[in-house]
């Protein structure tokens, strides 16, 4: 068994990618030599210039696997492994998603920064350590703001997948100091984030308690500015949705249909998070 196969095998066996997923990637077994020097590149570079989409998911497993021996030499766990790399099957599953069911992967620019040891899924988020951000477009406050912030943040993504339980969100955000501090010798306290879930204006469509809102409340919310695109595309799976075709399975998707048709504005929201570890 070569390092391609074992680690499909061993992300799929864990869940992280699906059956589709692993058939994919076994049509480049026999060719594992060359993607693994592809893979290679892909980590030195961040960039993968190939446009066979199944190739791009087998090349970037192999940098998977060449990253998992990286973790093991600074100790880092196999969970958080493993729970860092399950975020090659979300993306493999939005191809499929918004590729006609395409197999293979698309977005191998995001995923550089998860083989590369950029970027770690600790708990219920995941954060990459950044250098003070550049926000443009969100009003002088917040670019004044943003200066004052230490030269170097961690940035919070949250992956899809399961609830945004407040708990959950407050364990990762003891979790990740912890781990920075333990693993990397440095040191962060304060958290980023810009994500349409921190956009104040969703208080006008979202129920008062509801996980979004208590998730952005975690936060010094210090910029904002309109943008449907991301909020559409998250919860009705399209920046760009028909909506006279859309029928609601959730209460977020009727209340956010319904604020939408009737003129109301999703946006972004910039905020910022000290941490305690």
């Amino acid at each position: 068994m070569n390092g391609l196969e074992r680690i499909t095998e061993d992300l799929f066996e864990r869940g992280c990618i699906s059956a589709e997923d692993a058939a994919t990637a076994g049509k480049f077994f026999f060719r594992e030599g060359e993607m693994r020097k592809r893979a290679q590149e892909f980590i030195s570079t961040k960039k993968l210039t190939c446009p066979d989409i199944g190739e791009r998911l087998a090349i970037t497993l192999c940098a998977a696997d060449i990253a998992h021996v990286r973790y093991a030499e600074k100790g880092i766990s196999d969970s958080i492994f493993y729970d860092t790399m399950s975020d090659i099957g979300v993306w493999t599953a939005d191809c499929r998603r918004t590729g006609s069911f395409v197999n293979g992967l698309d977005n191998t620019a995001w995923l550089a920064h998860h083989v590369r040891l950029e970027l770690f899924k600790l708990g219920r988020l995941q954060f990459q350590p950044i250098k003070r951000p550049v926000i443009l477009n969100m009003g002088l406050r917040c670019a004044l703001r943003v200066q004052k912030l230490p030269q170097m943040c961690l940035n919070v993504h949250i992956p899809r997948g399961g609830r945004l339980d407040e708990n959950a969100c407050k364990a990762s955000f003891y979790a990740a100091p912890i781990f920075f501090k333990k693993y990397f010798d440095k040191e962060y306290s304060v958290c980023t984030c810009l994500s349409w879930l921190l956009y104040p204006g969703n208080e006008r469509f979202m129920k008062k308690g509801s996980n979004i809102l208590k998730f952005a409340d975690m936060f010094n919310v210090i910029g904002e500015r309109k943008f449907d695109g991301d909020a559409l595309k998250y919860i009705f799976g399209s920046p760009k949705p028909d909506l006279g075709k859309i029928v609601p399975t959730t209460s977020l998707q009727k209340s956010a249909l319904e604020y939408y048709k009737a003129g109301g504005r999703f946006g972004l929201g910039f905020g910022v998070k000290t941490l305690k570890g």
